[in-house]
């Protein structure tokens, strides 16, 4: 009988969302708690999330003869800020997670989407201006840079993040260079 009870607690505290998780409406990030990563040429945007520190970027990935890779032309990697700010490649499964599915459409442009969130596209294009890329997405129904996303998740008992409560997707307005927000319920 005590064995089946605590088989019965372990299964509830794994599977229940925490309660102090439950409470979460503002966004962590803004409030300073978080490192920025420094948006350059070859890093474009960058995924945080409630569950640790530790942020996921993504950087234009170039061949050894100095083009974008056409199957690959975004590489996520982790800068482990909770290590020290070691970057370290995504294990298997984390990049099913935060991962990228790209088509390219033309030389200069790619339509990109999450692995795990295929609801928002991205579009990787060349400005021919500057002759830089860009990651672009619609927020609030216009279209936009690419920053940030940050992912509100709620995690169990245990503390392993279980579902995610709301997606922020930051970005800035291609013409004015006005910061755009939404929050995304997924």
């Amino acid at each position: 009988m005590k064995t089946k009870f605590l088989i019965l607690l372990l299964w509830v505290g794994c599977t229940m969302p925490s309660l102090a998780e439950n409470d979460v409406t503002s966004n962590p990030a803004e409030d300073g708690k978080y490192s920025v990563p420094l948006l350059n040429e070859k890093l474009l945007f960058y995924v945080q999330r409630t569950h640790n520190r530790n942020t996921v970027i993504y950087e234009l990935n170039y061949q050894a003869d100095g083009n974008i890779d056409k199957k690959e032309p975004l590489h996520p990697l982790w800068i482990r800020y909770e290590e020290g700010g070691v970057r370290k490649n995504l294990s298997f499964i984390q990049n099913r997670v935060y991962g990228l599915n790209a088509k390219q459409l033309d030389k200069d442009t790619w339509q990109i989407h999450f692995r795990s969130y295929n609801k928002r596209v991205i579009y990787l294009r060349r400005n021919e201006k500057n002759n830089t890329f860009r990651a672009m997405i619609i927020i609030n129904g216009k279209i936009a840079n690419l920053t940030s996303l940050f992912i509100c998740t709620v995690t169990n008992t245990m503390g392993i993040p279980s579902s995610a409560k709301y997606i922020d997707i930051s970005g800035t307005d291609p013409v004015t260079g006005a910061v755009v927000l939404e929050r995304v319920i997924p």
